[in-house]
């Protein structure tokens, strides 16, 4: 049996009369299952940045190479959610009248009551999170840098006292003499 499509004077219709059903609180729920989401990848990846900065400054090199390969894949998952919360935003703010290119904020302002209250924490800890973690990762940077010209250093040293010369080449760097064979014997 078919139900017909005469509107009821109580029910909302669109513009062919057809029962028009609010998607809002759909699209709502979703944009914030992805903002949590996001806000739960930024916390990893925080934690795997520590992780680089504990290894580095323990001079443990051999970890960075594993904590590195996950941070790929975190940034990885990251930049998908990224792509998807701005499909959701765009949906979102279509279907409250807004323009598509809205931020959250702008999608905020126009909910009213409580809506839009979980949506604006979300955004706000996700922003923050976004902050704390390109700041961490300019420090674990910078320090990886520093340990590596450290480590040049030690290396231009050595081979400068073992080559012999002690003359510096055109580019500040002490020139390599003939080459140097050496060893130790440990077995006695």
């Amino acid at each position: 049996m078919k139900q017909s499509r005469l509107p009821s004077s109580d029910r909302p219709t669109g513009e062919d009369g057809d029962l028009a059903i609010d998607t809002t609180p759909v699209l709502l729920r979703k944009l914030e299952e992805t903002l949590s989401t996001q806000v739960e990848g930024y916390r990893r990846f925080l934690e795997a940045i520590a992780r680089k900065r504990d290894a580095i400054r323990g001079a443990d090199l051999a970890r960075v190479p594993d904590i590195a390969a996950v941070e790929e894949k975190i940034i990885d998952r990251l930049h998908r959610l990224d792509l998807q919360r701005e499909q959701e935003g765009r949906r979102l703010a279509a279907s409250l009248g807004l323009d598509a290119e809205s931020t959250i904020s702008g999608i905020v302002d126009t909910l009213d009551g409580d809506r839009g209250t979980k949506l604006a924490v979300l955004a706000a800890q996700l922003r923050s999170l976004v902050d704390q973690a390109k700041k961490e990762n300019s420090v674990v940077r910078s320090a990886t840098e520093s340990l590596a010209r450290h480590m040049a250093g030690i290396v231009q040293s050595v081979t400068g006292a073992l080559s012999g010369t002690g003359v510096y080449g055109r580019q500040g760097r002490l020139r390599d003499g003939t080459a140097l064979a050496s060893g130790l014997d440990l077995t006695t």
